[in-house]
Order: C-alpha cells, then structure tokens, then sequence
C-alpha cells in the first residue's frame, strides 16, 4: 500500500506523530509512521511519499525515540524536588 502525506505538513510534524504513537501505544515505530502517513490521505491534496523520504522519516523517528528513552533516564540535577 502506497503511503501519503499532505506536502505542507512538515516532516518534524510526521515525525513527532510517530514517536507519540510509539510511546503511547507501545507500537513499533514502522507502524507507527504508517499511521501517520495513512492519515495524511484523508487531506485534500495528499502525494505520495517516495522512499527516500520515508526512510529519512524512519531514522529520525529513531533519533529521536533514542533521545526520549536517554533523557528518561537521566538523574536530576541536585536541588530539583
């Protein structure tokens, strides 16, 4: 199945959608952005997304999944309550 999107959504936007979808649903993050970009045909004008975009999507939905679950760890800093 072919996936789309609405071009004047950014890809931060997509990429922020997937990664609520993976924390909050538990799901994985391919599935994730297919989600997302399945969405994006209920628009008026959705285009289809070519695979160099969508892998660009997938490495930084990674990113920043990665990021989310280092910061998750992280101590606080002394004083914080």
């Amino acid at each position: 199945m072919p996936l789309h999107w609405y071009r004047e959504t950014s890809p931060a936007a997509c990429v922020a959608g997937a990664t609520i979808r993976v924390l909050l649903q538990g799901i994985e993050p391919d599935e994730a952005l297919q989600q997302t970009l399945y969405n994006g045909r209920h628009t008026d004008n959705p285009e289809e997304i070519t695979f160099d975009e969508l892998n660009s999507l997938k490495e930084t939905t990674q990113a920043h999944l990665e990021q989310i679950r280092k910061s998750a760890g992280a101590v606080p800093a002394a004083g914080g309550r």
